[in-house]
């Protein structure tokens, strides 16, 4: 090989090994990471409130909210902890008396700063735990009469469309026996009072020949005389989310709705009425948003409606019979009877205000101090389109609601009576529910039929939380040594607890299976 040529091979190899060691220009540096907006302490006491500003029922009837904003403002207000720049908290009773902020006012509360500060458990807006108890008091005193647990919110928008259409349907049984009185005048007509599989006794009517009508509600059981359907409160006594979010708010936080202060001081006008420096605390828009928040909320579902919707496991073949079995069982001891598995509801918007169920479920009131909370024109929800998953079911002619309650009180015997003695409820505005002029109250041991949706991770139970398990629970709706039947003092669950007493473990074990798969659950806020 000539010099010539290795020159030209050499090249050649320094060429390509040239080539084969190019390594592409080196990228520029990456961009440092982005961190996150350390928080600011502010050193400035400033009001929690949420919103840029009070909710106005007239921003909402002049269409300035859709479903999703205005779900969104009310859970705002209704988790967010108030500070006393909000008005939280009270510093006088109705008498005048000074009292410290948090003190109970009578007849309960101020024990909390919001509301999702006691419906905690086991999602938000869920149901309490022992420690978010509401202690009723004397009015005047600081002694305890009587405690109420938590409940959960969730499927509530259902139960009040549930008992709107239960009181129209009373109600129009009252209209026919009225009509057929009047048709036999001297003739007493009594038609039986049932809806949704839920017998409420028998109203009966008679007419003069004049046609004045006499209406005797002696054999009304299980719902006041007015056969208003209240399907929210552990005695049954409140028909509304609203009356629900208005009456709490005030009791429980100390934080006045303006609806309740224009009823004694007049629509537009502000009082401090509570003492705490602060005259405009919740708007009616405010309270409205809560409403509608609370309607929109989820459905408690049993397990197996939780698996097919992808958002749990599916029970195992054991499990899953178990269930099966204590559905049985929970059948055989009669529990079925007042826990209805389910109720077929007609029509599934949520209607605030509304003037369904004979107009018993809106403030008129309320509606004379503000044009905007107007019946004719109310926000609607439908809780199948709108509400937080897991939905109603849907159903031809509108959904199914699986409850397992049947809306109507029960005497539940002397061991659960409230020590305290009979109650009052409540109507559309917040006063007391009164027949012939005097004031209906709802008997110690009265209480409305707990649904059963939910119940098996809302613990502990019963409207005291006096349960720590289900076994319990069921074993608190009776006593070992009951009052003969018909007597005073028996629980009307009496035979349903015996049953479940005298079942083998494994039914009973089966039993708690079947309630402990009736669950509160939210894919969104786990």
């Amino acid at each position: 090989m000539t010099s010539g040529q290795r020159l030209i091979g050499a090249c050649a190899m320094v060429a390509t090994v040239a080539i084969g060691c190019t390594r592409p220009a080196p990228l520029a540096p990456p961009p440092a990471e982005s961190k996150p907006a350390l928080p600011v302490i502010a050193l400035k006491e400033a009001p929690a409130f949420p919103l840029k500003g009070h909710v106005e029922s007239a921003d909402i009837v002049g269409g300035a909210y859709t479903v999703a904003k205005l779900v969104d403002a009310g859970g705002d207000l209704f988790h967010t902890p108030f500070n006393g720049l909000d008005g939280v908290g009270s510093f006088v009773r109705e008498d005048g008396s000074k009292l410290a902020r948090f003190a109970p006012i009578g007849p309960r509360g101020p024990s909390a700063q919001a509301c999702g500060e006691c419906h905690a458990s086991p999602f938000p807006s869920a149901a309490g735990l022992a420690h978010s108890a509401v202690s009723q008091v004397m009015k005047g005193t600081l002694t305890p009469l009587t405690v109420r647990s938590v409940t959960s919110v969730f499927g509530n928008g259902a139960l009040q469309l549930l008992a709107q259409e239960m009181t129209e349907d009373l109600w129009t049984a009252r209209d026919d026996a009225i009509a057929a009185a009047k048709a036999t005048p001297g003739r007493p007509v009594a038609r039986p009072l049932e809806s949704k599989g839920t017998r409420f006794g028998e109203i009966a009517a008679t007419a003069t020949p004049a046609g004045q009508v006499k209406v005797d509600v002696s054999k009304v059981a299980g719902v006041d005389p007015d056969l208003v359907v209240r399907p929210l409160g552990w005695k049954g006594d409140t028909p509304t989310l609203r009356n629900f979010a208005a009456g709490a708010a005030a009791g429980a936080m100390g934080m006045v709705a303006d609806e309740i202060v224009w009823k004694k001081a007049g629509a537009g006008k502000y009082p401090d009425v509570d003492g705490d420096g602060v005259g405009r605390e919740l708007s009616v828009g405010d309270i409205t948003a809560m409403t509608v928040y609370m309607a929109a909320q989820e459905t408690p579902a049993d397990a197996a409606r939780l698996a097919t919707l992808g958002y749990v496991q599916a029970l195992g073949p054991d499990d899953a019979g178990r269930v099966e079995a204590g559905r049985k069982v929970f059948a055989a001891a009669g529990c079925a009877s007042c826990h209805t598995p389910e109720m077929p509801l007609l029509n599934t918007r949520f209607e605030e205000p509304t003037l369904r169920g004979r107009g018993q479920y809106y403030d008129a009131a309320l509606a004379a101090l503000d044009p905007a909370y107007d019946p004719k024109r109310p926000f609607v929800v439908d809780l199948l389109q709108d509400g937080q998953p897991p939905r109603v079911e849907a159903r031809a002619g509108g959904a199914i609601v699986r409850l397992y309650g049947d809306l109507k009180r029960h005497a539940m015997g002397r061991v659960l009576a409230d020590p305290a003695g009979p109650s009052d409820p409540n109507v559309a505005d917040l006063g007391p529910v009164k027949h012939e002029g005097k004031v209906v109250m709802i008997p110690a041991d009265q209480f409305l039929t707990a649904e059963l949706w939910g119940v098996g991770n809302t613990g502990p139970w019963l409207h005291d939380n006096r349960a720590g398990t289900l076994r319990e629970a069921v074993l608190l709706h009776g006593e070992d040594a009951p009052p003969a039947i018909g007597a005073a003092g028996r629980s009307e669950a009496q035979e349903s607890r015996d049953a479940f007493a005298k079942a083998s473990v494994a039914d009973q074990d089966a039993l708690v299976a079947f309630l402990l798969s009736l669950r509160t659950f939210s894919p969104e806020k786990r």
